[in-house]
């Protein structure tokens, strides 16, 4: 998503369900907007005087991530141009955030998004479609010498940056709030880390990917110059890197101990493999510049497999941590059997099942759960 609004966003013949916000009359006619719990808005100043503007850039992210509705940017003497392109650059990034005053004494920023709207599993598994999609270029590019879905990757990669700043904005606003926290379908506070935890490291392993793309379309070298061998090695590893993806959030998803268990082990056995590499490159690509891209392409994939042991390790640690074990009667459950990657409520009371546990949730995944994906799409 580069440039403009999300679809979901502006178009009209997308329903949104309620508003986001409610108005409450000031007087004079003039409207403040409401969050639709009823809750205080979290107001923010920020005074930019002489502050480069990456600093702006990235406390108006900040303030994004920890909820807060509304900012306000003064500068003694006024905001510099640099500064203002900035801010708007920022807030055309941000999903629901929108400048709704831009005048000489400052700027005012407000975030319409209802934190409750969108289901963070969901959210998950699209960043995870975008991944895929980021992976199959890069294969295609290497296996083929096929460039043109190369392109494409920057824009999937601007949507996974996005849809994890959402994610961050709603499991930090559900540590406060149990209504944003039920609508985001992640009530338990153990499970809210371990998803601002995942959450990142799939961005970070879309940030490798959207690299490699980047060295894979550049001037400094074209796939279908590579040596055959190194090639069919760094095809190898993209291809290895997607099965893995698909198995960790699979066991993540599922909450199964032992998939994830089997993951680690793959992937510790694969990744000795990875030193091998250099040295392929070194006998085969006798020039420098072009050896030092294609080496980097090898790292950036290694890191990301690297990356992915987190998740495993997270989803171990779900299934044995003691809010989870204390429903199953005190055991560890190791799978939960006919699950699907989309994880929801409905993979606990599986899991509850598979204990052998009678228990009836309180609650089942609502309309702003199920229905956010393709609202987002």
């Amino acid at each position: 998503m580069s440039g403009g609004r999300p679809r979901a966003l502006t178009d009209p013949s997308i329903s949104h369900g309620a508003p986001t916000t409610s108005p409450h009359d000031l007087g004079r006619g003039r409207l403040e907007a409401h969050p639709p719990d009823g809750r205080v808005q979290k107001v923010v100043r920020i005074d930019a005087t002489r502050a480069p503007s990456s600093l702006i850039g990235r406390l108006l992210v900040g303030s994004y991530i920890t909820g807060q509705d509304r900012v306000h940017l003064t500068a003694r003497g006024g905001l510099t141009p640099s500064q203002r392109r900035e801010i708007h650059r920022v807030v055309d990034r941000l999903l629901g955030m929108t400048v709704v005053e831009d005048s000489p004494g400052g700027v005012e920023i407000q975030n319409f998004l209802d934190p409750g709207k969108y289901g963070v599993p969901r959210l998950l598994h699209r960043v995870v479609q975008l991944l895929e999609a980021e992976l199959s270029a890069c294969y295609d590019a290497l296996d083929r010498g096929t460039t043109v879905a190369l392109c494409q990757v920057p824009e999937l990669e601007e949507e996974i940056d996005q849809l994890y700043l959402l994610m961050a904005r709603q499991l930090l606003l559900s540590l406060d709030s149990p209504r944003v926290a039920r609508d985001i379908d992640v009530e338990s506070h153990h499970f809210q880390i371990g998803y601002r935890l995942v959450g990142k490291v799939l961005e970070v392993t879309g940030d490798l990917v959207h690299a490699v793309s980047q060295d894979l379309a550049g001037d400094m070298i074209r796939p279908e110059d590579l040596p055959r061998s190194v090639a069919r090695e760094l095809t190898t590893r993209v291809r290895r890197l997607e099965e893995i993806l698909a198995r960790t959030m699979d066991a993540f998803a599922t909450i199964s101990v032992t998939e994830a268990n089997a993951t680690l082990d793959l992937i510790a056995a694969d990744l000795p493999k990875e030193a091998d590499l250099g040295p392929l490159i070194a006998r085969n690509m006798p020039d420098p510049k072009t050896a030092v891209v294609a080496q980097r392409i090898a790292c950036n994939l290694t890191v990301a497999l690297e990356m992915l042991v987190i998740v495993n390790e997270v989803t171990i640690n779900r299934g044995i941590e003691p809010e989870m074990v204390a429903l199953t009667r005190e055991r560890v459950v190791m799978a939960i059997k006919g699950a699907s990657r989309v994880p929801h409520e409905s993979h606990l009371a599986a899991l509850l099942s598979e204990a052998g546990c009678e228990r009836t949730l309180s609650r089942s995944t609502g309309a702003a759960s199920s229905g956010g994906l393709r609202e987002i799409r």
